[in-house]
């Protein structure tokens, strides 16, 4: 997990155009427009937390059912699907508790982006009745290949979508700027620079 969180926590230098307190790139003597470096994640916060957090959390249950499956002549035992339901219901209500429990009091905590949140939950939900409707209606008790190649591609159509609302794609107040035109930033009163000038190197 230690390495996956610094995976996930790794950054790199964003060029991006340096503008005063009016929203104007500023130039240098010669013209030339000057730059700022702001450190920006490799990885989407949402899709490192659907993939690669995810799978280091749950390597352990899905280890122990591939063994169970494979050594069984794939056929379902009491340990492997115990262990990933056993790790979901843990997930939820355990972890979800305590995170609630670790605030002081009269602190308290939002959700950042209801959009993502409401893809991730409807899909959540989504999996656990496409699993019911899979064993007790299509094909009572056995699994078949069309239906894991369906659950497995749901992982890539979930993350795709989470990316998208992660990145505001669904936003009705989202505004683009008309070409040539400018958007005002926050720039420091006493150098005019915006608040990602620190990493920035001099000028030559």
């Amino acid at each position: 997990m230690a390495g996956i969180e610094a995976i996930t926590n790794s950054t790199y230098k964003k060029k991006i155009p340096r503008k005063d307190a009016d929203g104007n790139a500023v130039r240098d003597s010669d013209g030339n427009p000057e730059w700022d470096y702001e450190d920006t994640l490799i990885w989407n916060p949402a899709v490192a937390n659907l993939t690669l957090m995810a799978l280091g959390s749950s390597t352990p249950e899905i280890l122990l059912s591939i063994i169970e499956i494979t050594g069984q002549g794939f056929f379902s035992g009491d340990l492997g699907p115990g262990t990933v339901v056993g790790s979901a219901a843990f997930n939820l209500y355990v972890i979800t508790a305590m995170c609630m429990l670790a605030l002081a009091p009269g602190e308290g905590r939002k959700i950042d982006n209801l959009t993502t949140f409401g893809i991730t939950a409807f899909h959540s939900l989504f999996a656990y009745l496409w699993m019911a409707i899979s064993l007790l209606v299509i094909s009572p008790d056995v699994v078949e290949l069309w239906e894991a190649l369906v659950t497995l591609m749901a992982m890539p159509w979930l993350t795709f979508w989470v990316w998208c609302a992660d990145n505001n794609w669904f936003r009705a107040d989202k505004v683009y700027p008309a070409e040539g035109e400018l958007q005002p930033v926050q720039a420091d009163k006493d150098t005019g620079r915006t608040d990602a000038h620190h990493d920035a190197p001099d000028p030559a």
